[in-house]
């Protein structure tokens, strides 16, 4: 019998788990700004990001609330819940994903009682990352902001280049991201240009020092003084 406990850094789902999904599922490819959930719509598919990465929107005007990377299942509630949609999933860049009907992804779950476990935990996971935002919203908008552009370049999001690691983040996006007002995040933005931490573009920000934009996420140093 599987073991069906899960740790911090274990798989969401086992070789064996993703062959029977795999089994069941059907692969969609996606380019970059493909809206795969609307929110409010009565749908209830789960997809499993095989390659690629999705932005989780909410509201009007729209706001990024997270980043889902390959390995994470997005809409799987909705099919248990059997409810709206709670938020949007937008292609970041290209992407490839499991399509899983409701049907099959509950029986999967059934079927496989450590993946339900697993799923649970990271539930629990995503709870506890909200709940961190918000303890964090009591920190220096700076400090946010460096967080927030160091935890998009580690999930992998950024494009590697010559100069830095490019993020197709729009200031507004930043803003959104760390819950900060625009002018707080575009007066900041001006400093790490100034201190040459970041260079702006057209709904971009290159990142040019990692090192220092860390120290800064971590309260080691600031660029403000």
């Amino acid at each position: 019998m599987a073991e069906l406990s899960s740790s911090p850094g274990d798989p969401l789902l086992t070789e064996e788990e993703l062959l029977a999904l795999r089994s069941v599922g059907r692969v969609i490819h996606r380019q970059e700004g493909h809206v795969f959930i609307s929110q409010g719509e009565e749908t209830d598919f789960a997809l499993l990001i095989q390659k690629g990465h999705v932005k989780i929107v909410v509201g009007t005007p729209p706001r990024i609330v997270a980043i889902r990377k390959p390995g994470e299942i997005v809409g799987e509630m909705a099919a248990i819940r059997q409810r709206p949609r709670s938020a949007s999933v937008v292609a970041l860049d290209e992407v490839e994903m499991l399509y899983l009907p409701a049907a099959e992804w509950l029986k999967f779950l059934y079927d496989h009682p450590r993946a339900m476990r697993a799923q649970l935990f990271a539930a629990d996971e995503r709870l506890e990352q909200a709940t961190r935002k918000i303890v964090e919203s009591d920190l220096a908008v700076e400090q946010r902001l460096a967080k927030a552009i160091v935890e998009l370049v580690d999930s992998g999001v950024g494009t590697p280049g010559d100069g830095g690691t490019l993020l197709r983040f729009s200031q507004q996006d930043l803003a959104t991201l760390t819950g900060a007002s625009l002018d707080s995040v575009k007066k900041i933005i001006r400093t790490f240009k100034d201190e040459r931490l970041v260079d702006t573009g057209r709904q971009t920000l290159l990142i040019r020092e990692m090192a220092d934009l860390a120290q800064i996420a971590d309260g080691n140093r600031t660029a403000l003084l």
